[in-house]
C-alpha cells in the first residue's frame, strides 16, 4: 500500500517537474530577452570586456613601469681571507655579514608605453562594440530560426486541414469505385495524393525539430530544457512600412579596428626609442664576530645612492619586422573602413527592399491562395456530380495547398522583415 502510494507520488513529482521545465514564447522579444540572460556567448563577451579593462589598469601601470627588489642576507664566512702585511698573516674580514638592500627603479620617459595605455583604451570601445554586434548577429540568427519554427508550426496546423480535404477525396472516388461509376485508377491517384500530404506532415514535424534543436545551440538552452513558440501568424502585417534608422554599428566597429592598428603601428615604431629611468638603492650591513644575527651592541652600515639612466635600444630583425607588419594592418584597416562604408548603405537600403518584396509577396500569394481554394471546392463538387475526372480534381487540390504553404511563408517573410528592422533599429 505504501509503496503504491509511493510511486504515485514520484510519478506526480516528475509530472509537475516536467510541465514547469517547459518554457514558452510567445513573441520574438521575449525570446531575445531571455538569450540575453542566459546566453554563453554574450557573457564571453562581458569576460573579454573585464580582460580588456584589467589590461587597460596593467597600460597604466607599465607607463612608469616600476620594478624593484628587497633582499635579506646572512653570510658565514667559515674560513676568512688572509694578507701578509710585513710578514705577518693579517685576517681581512669578519665571520659573519649581515645585509639588507632595497632597490627601485621607475620611467620617466616612456613613449612605447603611453601609446599602449592609449592602444588599451581604444580596445576596450572596441569590445563593447564586438559585444553589440555579437549581440545584433545572434539576435538577427535567432529571429531566422524562430520564424522558421513559426512558419513550420502553421505549416503543419495547415497539412492537418489539407490531410482532412484529402481524405475526402479519396472517400468520394472510392465510394464512386464500388458504384462502379469510376476506375480503380481514380481510387489510386486519390489515395497516392493523400498519402504525399500525410508524408509532408512527418517531414514538417522532423523539420520543425530539428529547428527546435537549431535554436537551442544559438540560444545557448540545454537539449533537456523544453521550449515551446506558440506565436501565431497575425493580420497586421500588411502594415506600412516602419521607420528604418541609420545604424552605424558596422562603420563604428570599423573605425575603432583603425584606430587599433594605427595605435599598434605607432606603439611598434617607439619601442626603439630611448627612455629615461629613475633609479635608487639601499643597503644596511652589520659585520659581526660573534654568530648573533642581530647585534645591538653593533652599529649598522648604511649606504644609498640614486641616479639617471637613459636607454637606447638596437633595433633587431624582429622588431623592424614587426613595425612594417604593424604599418600594412593599418592600411589594410583603412580600406576595410572602406568597404564597411559602401556595405552599410547597402544594407540600409536592403532593409527596406526585403520587406517591401515580402510585404508584394504576401498580398499576392494571399490573392492566389483565395482562388485556388475556391477552384478546389468548386472541382470537388463537380467531381462528385461525375461532371469532371480525378485528375482535374486532384490537380487543383495540390495547387491549393501549395499555394497555401506559399502564403503562410509569405507572411512570415514580412514578420521576419519587420523584426530585422527593429533589431537594426534597437541595437545601435
Amino acid at each position: 500500500m505504501r509503496s503504491n502510494v509511493l510511486n504515485r507520488l514520484l510519478i506526480l513529482f516528475f509530472s509537475c517537474s516536467s510541465a514547469l521545465a517547459q518554457t514558452d514564447f510567445s513573441s520574438l522579444d521575449a525570446l531575445l530577452a531571455h538569450v540575453q540572460s542566459k546566453s554563453i556567448t554574450l557573457q564571453s563577451g562581458e569576460v573579454k570586456m573585464t580582460k580588456a579593462k584589467k589590461a587597460k589598469l596593467a597600460a597604466m601601470i607599465g607607463v612608469l613601469d616600476p620594478s624593484g627588489s628587497q633582499s635579506f642576507s646572512y653570510t658565514n664566512n667559515t674560513r676568512i681571507p688572509v694578507q701578509i702585511i710585513q710578514g705577518q698573516t693579517v685576517e681581512t674580514g669578519v665571520p659573519y655579514v649581515t645585509n639588507s638592500t632595497r632597490n627601485g627603479e621607475l620611467k620617466l620617459l616612456n613613449l612605447a608605453g603611453w601609446e599602449k595605455l592609449k592602444l588599451a583604451k581604444i580596445n576596450i570601445q572596441l569590445t563593447e562594440s564586438d559585444n553589440k554586434l555579437t549581440l545584433k548577429s545572434l539576435s538577427e540568427n535567432i529571429a531566422v530560426t524562430y520564424y522558421n519554427i513559426v512558419n513550420l508550426q502553421e505549416q503543419i496546423l495547415s497539412t492537418d486541414e489539407n490531410l482532412k480535404g484529402a481524405e475526402i477525396v479519396l472517400k468520394s472516388a472510392t465510394e464512386k469505385y464500388q458504384q462502379g461509376m469510376v476506375k480503380q485508377q481514380d481510387v489510386n491517384d486519390a489515395k497516392a495524393s493523400y498519402l504525399s500530404v500525410k508524408e509532408s506532415m512527418v517531414q514538417l514535424k522532423l523539420l520543425l525539430e530539428t529547428n527546435y534543436l537549431s535554436l537551442k545551440i544559438l540560444a545557448d538552452i540545454p537539449e533537456e530544457e523544453k521550449i515551446v513558440i506558440k506565436q501565431s501568424i497575425t493580420a497586421t502585417f500588411l502594415n506600412d512600412m516602419p521607420e528604418i534608422k541609420w545604424n552605424e554599428l558596422n562603420i563604428q566597429n570599423s573605425m575603432l579596428k583603425e584606430k587599433e592598428a594605427l595605435s599598434n603601428f605607432k606603439q611598434t615604431s617607439k619601442v626603439n626609442l630611448p627612455t629615461l629611468n629613475f633609479f635608487f638603492s639601499n643597503s644596511n650591513q652589520q659585520f659581526n664576530t660573534q654568530s648573533t644575527l642581530f647585534d645591538k651592541n653593533v652599529d649598522w652600515i648604511r649606504s644609498s645612492y640614486v641616479g639617471l639612466k637613459l636607454s637606447f635600444n638596437i633595433p633587431t630583425a624582429e622588431s623592424i619586422s614587426k613595425k612594417y607588419n604593424a604599418k600594412f594592418d593599418f592600411e589594410l584597416a583603412q580600406k576595410n573602413t572602406e568597404q564597411t562604408k559602401i556595405k552599410a548603405e547597402i544594407e540600409f537600403k536592403q532593409l527596406g527592399i526585403d520587406y517591401n518584396k515580402a510585404l508584394s509577396q504576401a498580398k499576392a500569394n494571399r490573392e492566389i491562395y483565395e482562388l485556388r481554394k475556391d477552384t478546389y471546392y468548386k472541382n470537388q463538387k463537380l467531381y462528385s456530380e461525375g461532371l469532371i475526372g480525378i485528375d482535374q480534381t486532384i490537380n487543383s487540390y495540390n495547387a491549393m495547398v501549395n499555394d497555401n504553404y506559399s502564403m503562410i511563408s509569405a507572411k512570415v517573410d514580412v514578420m521576419l522583415a519587420l523584426s530585422k528592422i527593429d533589431i537594426n533599429n534597437k541595437i545601435q
